[in-house]
């Protein structure tokens, strides 16, 4: 087989991964996402991703888009506009709310990628659905698709909901150096806050979309988060 060849067959092959990947539940899921969230360094705290008691939380998906290139996976992410009432100027996977004509959390993930950067649906392969996503300073509890994307698919941003298209390659992500715990300060108080830190588009990728990417890069057989 050539070069080409070769090459080519990176794209298909992690399109099969990901299919059996996806197929059964992640074990320990609720530790992982947990681990996750920004640990507040002065009370040890951080942020639980279980709705509390009686929590009358919000519906949500996103869809979770990996382009299948000829070189191999790469997800899709978004950088939502500074000025939207949810999750402003945050790095995120196309999304939101749950419409009451959507007849699935699945058709709302798809519309909203529709929407946010006109990914056309029948492109998209829905190959699973990753856990259930608590994130509570907005109350929502976020269903995540994982969509199969060709090469050949075009996403171009709406003006009034996303600032910027971005896609990681899933080998980079899986790369030990990616994966970080990083200081930030927020509000007068430090938080260790893991991160990917993306280094060819110099993005750190936190919070809930960490933890969802991470849930399916440990589907891969990645033990990085463990560190």
């Amino acid at each position: 087989m050539d070069e080409a060849g070769q090459r080519g067959d990176r794209g298909a092959a992690a399109g099969e991964l990901l299919r059996s990947a996806l197929a059964r539940p992640l074990e320990g899921w609720r530790e992982v996402y947990e681990s996750f969230s920004p640990v507040d360094l002065q009370t040890g705290e951080r942020r639980g991703r279980v709705p509390p008691p009686g929590a009358d939380s919000r519906r949500a998906a996103v869809l979770v888009p990996v382009l299948l290139e000829p070189e191999g996976a790469r997800l899709v992410f978004t950088v939502r506009k500074g000025d939207l009432q949810d999750h402003a100027g945050q790095i995120s996977f196309p999304g939101g709310s749950m419409d009451p004509a959507d007849t699935s959390l699945r058709e709302t993930a798809l519309r909203e990628a529709e929407e946010e950067i006109d990914l056309s649906r029948d492109l998209v392969e829905v190959v699973g659905e990753l856990e259930e996503m608590y994130i509570p300073p907005s109350n929502f509890r976020v269903s995540p698709f994982v969509g199969l994307l060709p090469p050949e698919a075009e996403m171009v941003l709406a003006p009034d909901e996303v600032e910027e298209i971005f896609t990681v390659s899933v080998e980079e992500l899986l790369a030990p150096k990616t994966f970080r715990k990083v200081l930030w300060r927020r509000d007068g108080r430090d938080y260790e806050v893991p991160v990917f830190a993306v280094e060819e588009s110099r993005r750190e990728i936190w919070g809930a979309t960490a933890a969802m990417t991470a849930a399916l890069l440990i589907r891969l057989g990645w033990e990085g988060y463990r560190a």
